[in-house]
């Protein structure tokens, strides 16, 4: 099944208002630089990691350095983001250079900080051009059934690569997504929601145990460069794979490409593994 923007066979209307109405802050006061989002329970009793970076990139694009778009963060969490309470954000200058600018963004809930991120904004210019190509084989999304995702996203999954003879990965979830709906051209909307997007991991950490949900898995740290503009509305396909996992934590890395196999973003993230026997 193909879902196009007149497919109502998924209904992502509803979802779709409410994931917009989350990404919609208020001024906190008459600081320009301080703001308040709202933590729905929409999604359960606590907020998934992707739903606050999401929110995060939207405070710090409120009043976004002119001509420069966000195109890198990293970010720590530092504690869940209970639903039901306001999340209020502090988005600090630390560097106004004559490329990049460079802010740090701590958001906390009811006085105690949950997330810390820094992040860079700067003007793509023209220069070398290259992307390491990605796998091949890989089915288009038409050729794939169509599934409702998290909030307003449908994907098309294609699952993990085969395992190696020693039992290792080259990938451990893979999937094309997007959002059925035309989007308003935003830039910085479209950043948010595909911030949130790349939390959209899966149980990909865990490549020995891909069966199950996603318990003992938790984010510590998130990391993520936007190296083109790139819509939340168009196709797209994520590629993660694991690294390592040592110590009772793991790293995987992602990349995501557009239809022409372009790297769009690229993500790194730290977490925190609890073994599935020992849940």
């Amino acid at each position: 099944m193909v879902m196009d923007e007149g497919d109502t066979t998924l209904d992502v209307s509803a979802a779709l208002a409410e994931m917009l109405a989350f990404l919609t802050l208020r001024p906190d006061g008459e600081d320009p630089d301080r703001w308040v989002g709202e933590a729905p329970d929409w999604f359960g009793g606590y907020l998934f990691g992707g739903l606050v970076i999401a929110q995060a990139i939207v405070a710090a694009t409120r009043n976004p350095p002119a001509g420069r778009r966000f195109h890198s963060m990293h970010a720590y969490f530092l504690r869940p983001v209970v639903a039901g309470r306001a999340v209020d954000y502090h988005v600090r200058p630390l560097r106004d250079g004559r490329a990049f600018t460079t802010r740090r963004l701590e958001a906390s809930q009811q006085g105690k900080p949950v997330l810390d991120m820094s992040c860079s904004f700067t003007a793509d210019t023209d220069g070398y051009v290259y992307d390491v190509p990605g796998g091949r084989g890989i089915p288009s999304p038409e050729a794939l059934e169509v599934e409702q995702g998290p909030g307003p996203w449908v994907a098309g999954y294609v699952g993990p690569t085969p395992p190696a003879a020693d039992g290792t990965r080259e990938s451990t979830h893979r999937m094309w997504f997007r959002v059925p709906a035309q989007l308003p051209d935003d830039e910085h909307l479209h950043t948010a929601l595909l911030g949130f997007a790349t939390d959209w991991t899966g149980i990909g950490g865990r490549p020995l145990h891909l069966e199950g949900d996603t318990q003992g898995m938790v984010s510590l740290d998130h990391a993520a460069w936007f190296h083109r503009p790139a819509r939340a509305d168009a196709w797209l396909f994520y590629d993660v794979q694991s690294l390592v996992n040592a110590g009772g934590r793991g790293l995987l890395r992602g990349v995501m490409r557009d239809l022409e196999g372009r790297v769009v973003i690229s993500v790194a993230q730290e977490m925190r593994l609890t073994p599935v026997d020992a849940l």
